[in-house]
C-alpha cells in the first residue's frame, strides 16, 4: 500500500462521516443487532470509551490477544500501525513508535524512548525485568509522546499492558497447545471470592520448543526457548466506604541457548565479498544454523509486586496510589561473530549480567463527578532504579585483527532517580466542544561508578595497545571514575476535542515528552567515560477523528501528525572497536498519517483494515566523526505498513456459530538499519490465521493456527562487520492446535 494509497484512504473516508452519521442512515442496535466491539481504556488515567479518548490509542482486547496468539512485545507490534520491534537478543527490545526508536537499552544509565508500562507500573529495563503476555484484559498502545500523566515521562509513546483481575464470580481455564518445533504451551487461571470482600486471581503460562536453528558444531538446538510464568492477585472491597486495594506479585523465567544464529551475508555496500559469507555459501550453512565453537545462552529471571489503593476520599473525586517494585536479573553468553577464527578474522566470547532492582510510586487525585463541565487531575511520582550490569570480553584464540585480541571486564553500577509532579484540567465549553491543558515538571538524577580494565592484550603475541573490541587500553591497564549528572523538563498539552454528534468526534493535540540523558556503554577511553549525551525531547502535532458509524457497524479512526524530534540519541556500530557509540542527532522531523478501521458487515462476518504512512527524516544530523546523515531516513522506521483481516462465524447442522476462522496479513516497507541508509531489510509480509471450533454450550473449544504461514525470511536486526552484514532473523512459519476448557 503507497503513500498515495493510504492517504486517500483515510481523507476519503473522513469527508463521509457527516454523511455516514447522518440520522437517514442510521438504526438502533436492537434492530440490528450488529456492531463492532465497545472498547473501554486508561490511557487517560481514568475509564473511558476508546472512541471518547483524544489520542491515538490501538487497544487490543482479550480476545484478540487469544485469537491472534499475540504472546510478547514482537508479536504486538506486527498489526498496530507506526509501532515495529526490533531483536538482535533477548535483552536488546527495539521498539519504535512514529520514527522514535528506543534504541539498545545496553548502558546501565540508558532507558528507552517507548515505555512499557504494566498496570501503570513502568518498567525500565524491559530485555531482563518484561516477560511474556499471559492473562490480560487488553493491551494499549499509545503513540506519540506522552508527557503529562502516564507515570514515567517518555518521548515517543507507551505500551499499556493491563491484567486481568480477580471476581467475586468463581471462574476459571485451562488451555494445552502443541505445535511445530517441539512446542508445548500450557496456561490458565482461576478466581473466585475468598470472603465477601476479598477476591483472588492465580494465572499461569509456560512456553517449550526446540529450536529454529541448530549449532552444527556442538550439534545443539538455539532460538529455542523455556519460559514460565505465574501472577497472584488479591482484590481487596471495603463493605461500605468507596475503597478497594489490588496486591499483585509475579513471576517470570525464561532460557534460551543463542536468541537467533548471526547468519552472515555479503555487504552489498563494501566490495568484494565479506569472508564469513564466502565460508557459509561454500559450506552451504542454513540461514538459521550457526557456527559459533562455544555454546550460547540467554537466561532472564524476573520478579516484581504492586499494590494499588483507589478511595473515594471525598465526593466527586477518588485517589490512587500505586506503589511498585521489581528485581530481575539477565545473562548473556555468544561468540560475537558466531564463528571461530579462522575463518572469522576475530573469535572472542562476550557475556555480560544484568541486575535491575526498581522502586516507585505515584499518588495522584481525580475528578469523578461525570455530570460536571470540569475534570481534573493532579499527581506527583518517583521512581528509583539500581541497575548493575559486569560485562566481559575473551579473545579465546588469535585473530586476524591485533587490536580484537586480549581480554577485558568493565562494571557499572548506576543510581537513577526521576521524580514529577503533573497536573491536568479539562472543560466543557458546550456539549459539543471540550478543552484540556495540562502540565508535568520532571527531573532526572543519575550517578554511579564504572570501572574497565584490559586484563591483557596479547595483539598476536605482541601488545598493540588496545584491548579486545572496545578499549584502547594495554594489558594490565585500567581506569575508574564516577560520574553524576541532572536534567529536567517541563513538558506541556493541549487538546481540543469537538463533537458534532454522537458518532463523531474530532480532537486537535500539541504534547510534549522527555527523555534523560545518559552515558556511553564500554567507553574506550576514560575521556570518553567523562562524556554524556543529552536527553531527546519531541513536540507532536495531532489532528484526529473517531467516529462509529451506521449504527455502531462501522468504526473509523484517523490521525494526521508532525513532529519535531530533537537530540536524538542515536546509536550506531563502529567496526574498529566493535563498539556502540550514542550520538545526540540534532533534529528530526517526522509526519505521517494513520488508520484503524473495523466493518461488522453481519453477526458472523466482521472485517478490518489499519494502517500507517512515515516520513521520517534526520533535519540536521552530523555524527562526532563528522559524517552527515542529513535527509537520510531514521532507522526502523518504515515509511508505510499495514494490517487487513476478516473473522468469519458460521455453523454446520445442530452446530450453530460453532466455527469460527480468522485470518490477517501483515506488511511493512523496507526499513535501514543506521543513519547512513544503507544496509536495511527489504519489504515483507506476514500471513496468519486460525480455525476455531466451539460446539453450542460447550465448554471446551479447539484452535487450529498457523503463523507466517508463507514461511517469510525476514531480518529483526542486521549490523556490518568487514564486509559482511551480521543479520538476526525473525521466527519462521510455525503451527499448531489449542485445546481450552473454560469452567
Amino acid at each position: 500500500m503507497t503513500r498515495q494509497a493510504l492517504i486517500w484512504l483515510a481523507t476519503s473516508a473522513v469527508g463521509a462521516l457527516t454523511l455516514a452519521a447522518s440520522p437517514a442512515t442510521a438504526q438502533t442496535s436492537g434492530e440490528r443487532g450488529v456492531s463492532v466491539e465497545e472498547i473501554i481504556v486508561t490511557a487517560g488515567r481514568r475509564e473511558s470509551r476508546l472512541q471518547d479518548t483524544p489520542t491515538a490509542i490501538s487497544a487490543v482486547t482479550e480476545e484478540a490477544l487469544d485469537r491472534s496468539r499475540i504472546v510478547d512485545l514482537g508479536t504486538l507490534s506486527s498489526s498496530i500501525p507506526s509501532f515495529s520491534m526490533t531483536e538482535g537478543s533477548g535483552l536488546a527490545k527495539e521498539l519504535s513508535i512514529r520514527g522514535v526508536t528506543s534504541v539498545r537499552i545496553v548502558d546501565a544509565t540508558a532507558e528507552p524512548s517507548v515505555g512499557v508500562f504494566v498496570d501503570e507500573v513502568y518498567i525500565s529495563r524491559m530485555g531482563s525485568a518484561f516477560t511474556d503476555f499471559f492473562d490480560l484484559e487488553r493491551v494499549e498502545v499509545i503513540r506519540g509522546p506522552q508527557g503529562v500523566l502516564l507515570g514515567k515521562n517518555v518521548v515517543g509513546g507507551a505500551i499499556s499492558v493491563i491484567t486481568a483481575k480477580p471476581k467475586f464470580e468463581p471462574s476459571g481455564k485451562a488451555t494445552v497447545s502443541l505445535g511445530n518445533y517441539d512446542a508445548v504451551m500450557t496456561g490458565g487461571y482461576v478466581t473466585g471470592p475468598l470472603t465477601d470482600n476479598l477476591a483472588a486471581r492465580v494465572a499461569f503460562q509456560t512456553r517449550n520448543r526446540s529450536g529454529y536453528g541448530e549449532n552444527i558444531a556442538l550439534r545443539s538446538d538455539i532460538d529455542d526457548l523455556k519460559s514460565h510464568q505465574v501472577r497472584a492477585e488479591l482484590l481487596y472491597k471495603a463493605p461500605s466506604t468507596d475503597f478497594q486495594a489490588l496486591l499483585t506479585v509475579d513471576y517470570g523465567a525464561n532460557e534460551t541457548h543463542g536468541s537467533a544464529a548471526r547468519h552472515m551475508t555479503d555487504d552489498p555496500f563494501t566490495a568484494g565479498t565479506g569472508t564469513l559469507a564466502a565460508y557459509r555459501i561454500a559450506n552451504n550453512i542454513g540461514p538459521r544454523d550457526g557456527t559459533s565453537p562455544q555454546a550460547e545462552y540467554v537466561r532472564t529471571v524476573g520478579r516484581g509486586a504492586s499494590l494499588r489503593l483507589d478511595w473515594g476520599v471525598f465526593e466527586g473525586a477518588k485517589l490512587t496510589a500505586i506503589s511498585g517494585w521489581r528485581s530481575s536479573k539477565g545473562t548473556v553468553g555468544y561468540n560475537q561473530l558466531g564463528i571461530g577464527s579462522p575463518p572469522g578474522l576475530v573469535d572472542t566470547y562476550y557475556s555480560y549480567t544484568e541486575r535491575p532492582e526498581t522502586w516507585s510510586q505515584e499518588v495522584r487525585l481525580v475528578s469523578d463527578n461525570p455530570e460536571s463541565p470540569l475534570d481534573w487531575i493532579v499527581g506527583v511520582f518517583h521512581q528509583g532504579d539500581d541497575v548493575t550490569r559486569f560485562d566481559s570480553n575473551v579473545a579465546t584464540t588469535n585473530t586476524a585483527i591485533a587490536a580484537l585480541d586480549g581480554t577485558f571486564l568493565y562494571s557499572n553500577k548506576a543510581d537513577l532517580k526521576t521524580s514529577a509532579v503533573f497536573g491536568q484540567v479539562g472543560y466543557k465549553i458546550t456539549d459539543e466542544l471540550k478543552v484540556t491543558g495540562g502540565l508535568r515538571y520532571t527531573k532526572d538524577d543519575k550517578s554511579g561508578h564504572r570501572t574497565a580494565a584490559c586484563l591483557e592484550d596479547r595483539g598476536k603475541g605482541l601488545p598493540d595497545g588496545v584491548c579486545v573490541a572496545a578499549l584502547a587500553l594495554a594489558g594490565g591497564q585500567s581506569f575508574s571514575l564516577d560520574y553524576s549528572e541532572e536534567w529536567d523538563a517541563v513538558t506541556p498539552q493541549g487538546i481540543v476535542e469537538y463533537r458534532p454528534n454522537e458518532q463523531i468526534m474530532v480532537y486537535g493535540s500539541v504534547a510534549k515528552g522527555f527523555k534523560g540523558g545518559g552515558w556511553d556503554h564500554i567507553p574506550a577511553t576514560l575521556a570518553g567515560a567523562r562524556i554524556s549525551y543529552d536527553p531527546e525531547k519531541a513536540t507532536n502535532y495531532e489532528l484526529g477523528v473517531k467516529s462509529d458509524l451506521f449504527d455502531r457497524r462501522l468504526r473509523l479512526n484517523v490521525a494526521i501528525f508532525k513532529m519535531d524530534y530533537t537530540d536524538l540519541q542515536v546509536q550506531q556500530l563502529v567496526v574498529e572497536c566493535l563498539c556502540t557509540v550514542t550520538s545526540n542527532a540534532g533534529t528530526a522531523k517526522i509526519k505521517g498519517i494513520e488508520f484503524e478501521t473495523t466493518l461488522a458487515v453481519t453477526e458472523g462476518l466482521t472485517l478490518w483494515a489499519s494502517g500507517s504512512w512515515l516520513d521520517a527524516k534526520y533535519d540536521r544530523f552530523v555524527d562526532s566523526a563528522g559524517n552527515n546523515f542529513s535527509g537520510n531516513q531514521l532507522q526502523r522506521s518504515p515509511k508505510y505498513k499495514y494490517d487487513i483481516g476478516a473473522e468469519y462465524e458460521f455453523g454446520l447442522g445442530s452446530w450453530e456459530e460453532a466455527f469460527s476462522l480468522r485470518a490477517n496479513y501483515t506488511k511493512q516497507d523496507k526499513i535501514y538499519w543506521s543513519p547512513n541508509n544503507t544496509i536495511s531489510q527489504k519489504a515483507y509480509g506476514l500471513l496468519n490465521a486460525s480455525l476455531r471450533v466451539q460446539p453450542p454450550e460447550a465448554a471446551w473449544s479447539l484452535t487450529f493456527w498457523g503463523k507466517n504461514l508463507t514461511d517469510e525470511l525476514y531480518s529483526v536486526a542486521s549490523q556490518t562487520f568487514f564486509g559482511d552484514l551480521m543479520n538476526y532473523y525473525g521466527p519462521p512459519k510455525t503451527y499448531g492446535v489449542d485445546l481450552s476448557y473454560a469452567f
